[in-house]
């Protein structure tokens, strides 16, 4: 059974899903709305109403009358945004057939407004948005194209913000196109603008893309590394969706590695926290997450009880056009307890529904758990129906693991049905896509070398660019210690030659003005050390030191002129006057 991981992707997109007892988000938002003086903060709250409410009529009412205030404010900022957020309420819902069109057309018109009134942040996220699109609809040329467009603007520009977002859009576009050596380069281009600019929400962003990028490379103790480093900067911002979202995403993590142990652990530790934070509507996140672990085991019963016990999941998937989800699950779970007539009533209940509305992933999974439905009924012929619908849709997406999984499911089924050439035909199918395979997990492998040896080199090139500098600091200090033992041994010889006093005043004054300067010099890098850079600690210990060394070196200066001074005075010869007789 292929996964519900779809609904994962689904679930991600959704930021409040308000219901029951937690309707006090929506009616907050509705009472701030009816209190906006200004077109954009109205603008704002009518795009937050359009991602929250429940009944997708009245999103698109919302929605609608923000892009209309937009357009009738001629501000190019508002309307911009209007429309990226338009576009981004489309591209988080892409379990609908159509969305991603609907997606489309808003950044396009985003775009060409932010070009048209130079708006390069704005442009840079429309093109970046544009290339997300055309990759999830399989074209990654294009979705390459945009992102080098995003970043042609964004770096003409001293906006790190439109930067990193460039950087880490052409990093997932080299990431889909598996040139995993330049989306890590990418990655580290957006990481090295982050942390010169010490954006926490920059690195934050960045950390994220990199959680998927190990991920992409079945890497997944590093992916939850990086992950986990988005927590921790989440945690310090306290922003509550986006730690729910860093545990979930370690969830999922650990459910791929196969510690569902582990992932229920972390979902659990979701919903807790989600208790702590009051967040009682982002419950569903863990919900569907917990709810798809049993799924994806072939579960079906306990997975249907999970969703069963929780109305709210039902409502999410009624409210927002996935009606067709509660039929094919209670159909897989009356076929896993043998009930195989109440099972096909659900089928045939969903089938329509799943045409209608669902995007391909969706029907690849409704037509092998019917097909599924038909091997246990030993109804051969309509299974291999079904799983050759399937087998279609899923050679058409490239999906080389789970062409192989129902290649050689179609070759069992047409050897239980007596069509040995079909069974044949499909072997060797299921062979050449094992072979694909074989050589895409051997390109895998080669790709996490590609990437180690270019991390190593980077980290041997750092190491040699601080031991070079380290090497050149340790030469001007011996360069600033000869000068000093120099000039020294000019105030030693100063005494036993004759030279005026403003010259030895002036050599005098040098050399411990070199002197005093150079232990300061000496003494900031421990200074730095022991305080962190914490502006008010290196003040106090400055002041201490200048309390101590400025009266020191004006004592030894002045000590020293007036020794050598004294030693150049000529000596006085005592007179004794002639008596006279």
């Amino acid at each position: 059974m292929r996964p519900l991981f779809f609904l994962l992707f689904l679930i991600a997109g959704l930021r409040v899903y308000a219901q029951g007892p937690d309707d006090f988000f929506t009616d907050s938002l509705k009472k701030r709305l009816a209190e906006a003086r200004t077109v954009p903060d109205k603008v704002h709250f009518l795009m937050e109403l359009a991602s929250v409410v429940a009944d997708s009529a009245q999103q698109e009412v919302y929605a609608g009358e923000a892009l209309m205030d937009a357009e009738l404010s001629r501000d190019r900022l508002v309307m911009v945004g209007a429309y990226i957020r338009n576009g981004e309420r489309y591209g988080n819902n892409q379990g609908l057939a159509g969305n991603l069109e609907k997606a489309q057309r808003s950044f396009e018109q985003a775009a060409q407004l932010a070009k048209e009134a130079g708006l390069s942040r704005l442009l840079t996220d429309s093109y970046a948005s544009l290339s997300s699109v055309w990759r999830n609809k399989g074209d990654n040329e294009k979705g390459l194209a945009y992102s080098n467009m995003a970043l042609a603007v964004a770096i003409n520009t001293d906006n790190d913000t439109a930067k990193v977002r460039a950087y880490v859009s052409l990093a997932s576009a080299y990431q889909e196109m598996k040139n995993m050596p330049l989306a890590y380069e990418n990655y580290s281009e957006a990481m090295a603008i982050a942390e010169e600019g010490k954006n926490d929400k920059l690195l934050r962003s960045v950390y994220w893309g990199l959680n998927f990028f190990y991920g992409a490379m079945h890497e997944y103790g590093k992916a939850i590394d990086e992950t986990m480093k988005a927590y921790a900067l989440d945690r310090k911002l306290w922003s509550g969706y986006e730690m729910l979202r860093d545990l979930n995403r370690v969830g999922e993590l650990f459910g791929f590695s196969k510690q569902d142990d582990l992932a229920l652990k972390v979902y659990e530790h979701s919903l807790a926290l989600a208790d702590t934070l009051h967040y009682g509507v982002f419950k569903i996140y863990s919900y569907f997450r917990i709810f798809n672990l049993y799924y994806g085991n072939k579960q079906y019963v306990k997975a249907e009880q999970y969703l069963l016990s929780r109305p709210e999941m039902q409502n999410y998937l009624v409210h927002f056009g996935f009606r067709f989800y509660p039929l094919q699950i209670r159909a897989a779970a009356l076929t896993e307890e043998g009930r195989y007539d109440s099972a096909f009533y659900y089928f045939r209940e969903a089938e329509p529904l799943v045409l209608a509305g669902a995007n391909t992933d969706v029907r690849i999974g409704f037509y092998q758990s019917f097909g599924d439905y038909f091997i246990k009924r030993d109804q051969y012929p309509a299974a291999i129906g079904y799983y050759k619908k399937a087998y279609e849709l899923v050679t058409a997406a490239e999906d080389l693991e789970y062409q192989q999984i129902l290649a050689d499911t179609l070759r069992k089924l047409y050897e239980r049905a007596g069509d040995w050439r079909a069974a044949l035909t499909y072997t060797r199918l299921a062979g050449d896509e094992r072979d694909s395979l074989r050589a895409k997990t051997q390109e895998t492998e080669l790709m996490k070398l590609e990437v180690e040896t270019e991390n190593r080199r980077k980290e041997r090139a750092a190491r040699d660019e601080e031991l070079n500098t380290e090497r050149r600091h340790n030469i001007q200090y011996m360069g600033f210690t000869a000068g000093l033992v120099l000039l020294f041994i000019s105030v030693v010889l100063l005494g036993r030659l004759r030279v005026p006093v403003p010259v030895i005043r002036t050599v005098v004054f040098l050399s411990f003005i070199f002197l005093f300067e150079f232990i300061i010099l000496l003494l900031d890098r421990s200074i730095q050390a022991w305080t962190h850079d914490e502006p008010w600690k290196v003040l106090c210990i400055k002041i201490v030191l200048a309390a101590g060394l400025v009266p020191l070196h004006h004592w030894l200066e002045h000590q020293v002129i007036h020794y050598l001074s004294q030693r150049h005075k000529p000596a006085v010869v005592p007179t004794h006057k002639k008596s006279i007789v």
